[in-house]
């Protein structure tokens, strides 16, 4: 009978330290008989419990010595540098777009379709910042669809984390990292791990912390990243920029671009051209101060906002865990995991490009005229009265006399920052054990809470700019004040956008600039159980299997500023939203042993897995996974799986609530680009209220809706792996494995690109791709980037692992290596040149911000002698291709290349009798730069693979008790 009294101390100290003893779960069951004790592990990829590591998947196991050699305290970035990992994802090197999380993506199909696990189990977030270095034991990365073993989002694979249950006693450490050139490149980091062993269990408790500063664009001597370059062919080119070309040779056609909304002011008239600010010395502007603005050649007004971007941004972060496990009976455990995650983090954008095409100004009505300053009549012979939204002609500090239809102003005087108070917490608690001698089980409760806090800084409120831009005059006290004199707005200041920098006074911003603060509030509990052992005995071996059920249940509470709500204020607006949804899962595996101990066939055994998911939303699923572990010879295993996948879209796919984008993007229909269309493709245009001569739109970049879609359908598809993995008896210590690898997913959820809509509508014809466009009297209002269900993406390549071991040089050595290559990855594209969409293999490019290199590759090599370890790493990166935009043309660009890169770093590691252990290693010796991109969206660079910041070093001393 169980001791109630255990019981008791074991709930209690659950509830009260909200972690109070983890147990190895099923992972670690032990199977026992009259001679020796055989330890059953659960591998990554299936929930039954073996005593070997092969599987039918292959799985890539990272351990925690490696990262400690390697002086890693951001287990993710770390992760994407992995030859299994290809794309993008989101780091805290990506500033425009970025919130100060990190991801990784498996095979390049999105951070979404690589499912992150803690000990088998959905985290709160699959953000890697929640993930502290010192709570990992070792990573298993699963390069192979798991969708029938953990359900939905499981496409490309599994990253499963490993934390640490049986350390016993005290270890600090403290780590300083930097590089060499670019010194605001900090990164201070501190933890401590504390465990210890009783007589019914263990617990293991730990804390890390993490500085990291922030690093400008300008910081670095990479002139790309200080400078908004732009590369197109020659010829168009300097057709555009009228020969101002930079550089000479083969540089000469490499120009500045920088932003319309500059510091010195662009203002827009019904007829003339747009003027700027020639003196602008921040002071009261008249007419003779006006000039035509400049938008192109080597010298012209464009504002170079690069420099002022963060290119690493900062954050603060403290991560905390509590893991124990507590023997209620022999047979019997008691486990719990608990995780809080604190995060401060920020990104810093070049000061606001205050727009009132897209922002609130004054709004008003002109008289409409012909150019030659005839007026234009109604039907009825009124004069026509046209809506815009720029600034009075009576504000007191408008020189021109005349309303302004658009104003574009830097607003240098006022910074533009994103800040983010991230709260994150996750307990597990559950009992696992053993049912007789044939049978195990683990059931636990799983409950995770994430609060975002976002604060936007720098935006300009509506309602005040309304006034500010409004009429205004100077009083007989010699102050300025809104409105007229016969009828003053109290309580406002008029705003001077003419000036230049210094003429918008801090009183003017203090009016006129609002924080904006978003918050949203995400829950996860999932209660799952399972029950395995050895079902049978068949002439092969044992019939093992096991069935499980889980319930999810996800809600996302996404609450936004009333200034956005209202679309009241500058940058991105939108509306708070609230969804939730539910999964019922049933899932059974089983391992069908076929053949044993025969010639070529010391075990032939099929896994096979099934999985039904009832889904509040979407109904009904079903997946399955069958494989083929051929064990031809001791040394050699032949292994293969097929299964179908299924992913449905996340709670923020379905429910994040619609914003604001401002993607590149140029409109086929505006005035620049009318001789350039056909009589037909004019025709798309003026269907769509473009009047004849093209839309007065010469913007680089178009505001686009982003947000959720209630109506996305999940994705379905399937995945096949056919491979090896041989240790040869004759050379001891060596091993190796070569594995295929194939996915295709249909119904794929992404979003059209603003750019691919406007060429597809306006150039091809494409009716579907025009409802994406929205257009008022021919102007664009906004083209819908939302996510919907497209056509299908496929990957197929080759794995290839080897590991060496060997004594040399009176100490030992320790080799891997692994090489993932590409055969195919492709995905349903716009096609520029046929104008219709296309299957496309991005194999080898860099395409839409992603990188897709062919060939990835890791060389580890460690040697230890004695107390000394040293270690040598090198990362290879394959030679990309990416296809120019061409500035503001719709015709295909030229393709320029990406060189390969190849990365080396060292360390060395010094354990001392006393339990000190010093590390020192140098990142990127060879002091590689980050290469130009045109493309890239952070910086002209692909920030997510590359290093930015040359030749870096860390410091690291541990001290163990």
């Amino acid at each position: 009978m169980m001791n109630t009294k255990i019981l008791t101390q074991s709930v209690r100290l659950a509830l009260l330290s909200g972690a109070a003893l983890a147990a190895l779960s099923s992972s670690n069951v032990i199977a026992a008989d009259e001679e020796r004790t055989v330890e059953r592990i659960e591998v990554t990829g299936s929930r039954l419990s073996r005593t070997d590591l092969e599987t039918a998947s292959p799985v890539t196991i990272i351990t925690a010595e490696e990262m400690k050699l390697k002086g890693i305290q951001d287990v993710g970035q770390f992760l994407q540098q992995s030859a299994v990992m290809s794309g993008s994802p989101a780091m805290t090197t990506t500033n425009n777009g970025g919130n100060g999380s990190t991801f990784v993506e498996l095979r390049g199909l999105g951070s979404s379709r690589t499912l992150v696990l803690i000990n088998g189990r959905r985290p709160v977030s699959s953000d890697f910042q929640t993930i502290p270095s010192s709570m990992v034991e070792r990573i298993e990365v699963l390069k192979d669809g798991a969708s029938a073993t953990y359900g939905a989002d499981a496409v490309a694979g599994v990253v499963n984390i490993i934390t640490r249950k049986d350390f016993e006693g005290l270890e600090i450490t403290a780590q300083v990292k930097n590089s060499f050139e670019v010194t605001e490149n900090s990164q201070n980091s501190l933890s401590l791990v504390a465990g210890r062993a009783f007589s019914d269990g263990h617990i293991v408790f730990g804390a890390d912390y993490v500085k990291q500063d922030e690093v400008y664009q300008g910081d670095t001597s990479v002139d790309f990243l200080n400078h908004p370059w732009q590369v197109g062919d020659k010829e168009s080119a300097t057709s555009f920029m009228n020969n101002g070309l930079i550089g000479t040779g083969p540089n000469a056609n490499v120009f500045e671009a920088g932003s319309g909304s500059v510091p010195c002011g662009n203002f827009y008239f019904q007829h003339k051209k747009n003027q700027t600010n020639g003196k602008c010395d921040g002071g009261i502007a008249t007419l003779a101060d006006m000039r035509d603005y400049v938008s192109s050649g080597k010298v012209n007004d464009t504002y170079n906002y690069a420099p002022v971007n963060y290119l690493q941004t900062p954050y603060e972060k403290l991560n905390f865990f509590v893991e124990g496990r507590f023997d209620l009976t022999d047979s019997i455990r008691a486990y719990s995991e608990t995780r809080i995650n604190k995060r401060e983090s920020r990104q810093e954008l070049a000061a606001v490009p205050y727009d009132t095409k897209f922002a609130p100004g004054f709004s008003g009505k002109y008289k409409k005229t012909n150019e030659d300053g005839s007026p234009v009549l109604d039907a009825s012979g009124n004069q026509v009265l046209v809506d815009f939204n720029g600034v009075s002609k009576d504000n007191f500090y408008n020189p021109f006399g005349e309303d302004i239809t658009r104003s574009r102003r830097r607003m240098l005087e006022g910074g533009r920052s994103f800040e983010q108070d991230v709260t994150r917490f996750q307990q597990v608690i559950g009992f696992a054990g053993d049912i007789g001698d044939d049978y195990y089980f683990d059931i636990n409760y799983n409950y995770g809470h994430s609060q975002v806090v976002s604060t936007d800084f720098g935006q300009l409120y509506g309602p005040n700019l309304s006034k500010a831009m409004g009429p205004s005059f100077k009083d007989d006290d010699g102050n300025i004040v809104c409105g007229t004199k016969a009828l003053p707005i109290s309580d406002c200041v008029s705003m001077n956008v003419f000036g230049g920098p210094g003429s918008v006074t801090q009183d003017m911003l203090d009016y006129v600039t609002a924080p904006l603060v978003d918050s949203d509030v995400y829950t996860l509990q999932t209660i799952t159980a399972f029950v395995g052992g050895e079902l049978a005995e068949l002439p092969a071996g044992s019939l093992t299997g096991g069935i499980g059920y889980e319930y999810r249940d996800e809600e996302l509470n996404s609450q936004v500023d009333s200034g956005k709500f209202m679309q009241e204020v500058t940058g991105n607006k939108s509306k708070g939203t609230q969804g939730r949804f539910n999964v019922n899962s049933i899932f059974a595996e089983f391992r069908v042993p076929l053949l044993r101990d025969l010639p070529f066939a010391e075990s032939l055994d099929l896994p096979i897995g099934v999985r039904y998911d009832d889904f509040s939303l979407f109904g009904g699923s079903t997946t399955y996974q069958l494989g083929l572990e051929w064990k031809v010879l001791n040394s050699l295993l032949v292994r293969s799986t097929y299964g179908t996948v299924f992913r449905a879209p996340g709670i923020s796919s379905l429910y994040s609530p619609d914003g604001d984008s401002y993607p590149s993007a140029s409109d086929p229909c505006s005035k620049g680009n009318w001789s350039k269309l056909t009589s037909v493709q004019q025709g798309y245009c003026m269907a769509d209220g473009v009047p004849t001569g093209g839309a007065n739109n010469a913007d680089t970049q178009q505001l686009a809706r982003v947000g959720g879609n209630p109506d996305l359908q999940p994705e379905e598809g399937d995945t096949l792996t056919v491979g090896l993995a041989f240790s040869p008896e004759l050379i001891e210590d060596l091993s190796f494995t070569l594995d295929y690898w194939a996915i295709n997913v249909d119904e794929v959820i992404d979003s059209i690109g603003a750019n691919d809509s406007l060429k597809g509508c306006y150039l091809g014809g494409i009716s579907e791709l025009c409802s994406y466009v929205n257009r008022t009297n021919g102007e664009i209002d906004f083209v819908s980037q939302k996510a919907t269900n497209l056509s299908r993406m496929t990957a197929k390549g080759l794995d290839f692992e080897s590991n060496y071991s060997f004594s040399a040089l009176e100490g030992d050595f320790h080799l891997n290596l692994s090489w993932t290559h590409f055969l195919e990855r492709e995905n349903q594209v716009y096609d520029s040149k046929t104008y219709k969409f296309a299957m496309k293999d991005l194999n080898g490019l860099y395409e839409n911000e992603n990188s897709y290199a062919t060939d990835k590759i890791n060389f580890n090599a460690k040697y230890t002698w004695n107390d000394l370890i040293i270690t040598y790493s090198a990362n290879y990166i394959s030679a990309l291709e990416y296809n120019d935009l061409v500035y503001l043309s719709p015709i295909e660009g030229h393709v320029y290349n990406v060189d390969d890169y190849l990365y080396h770093d060292i360390s060395a590691t010094y354990i001392f009798d006393t339990g000190t252990t010093v590390s020192l290693g140098v990142e990127n010796f060879t002091d590689e730069q980050p290469p130009y991109i045109e493309t890239g969206g952070n910086g002209n660079t692909d920030v997510s693979n590359y290093r930015l910041f040359g030749a870096s070093w860390y410091a690291k001393v541990s001290q163990k008790f």
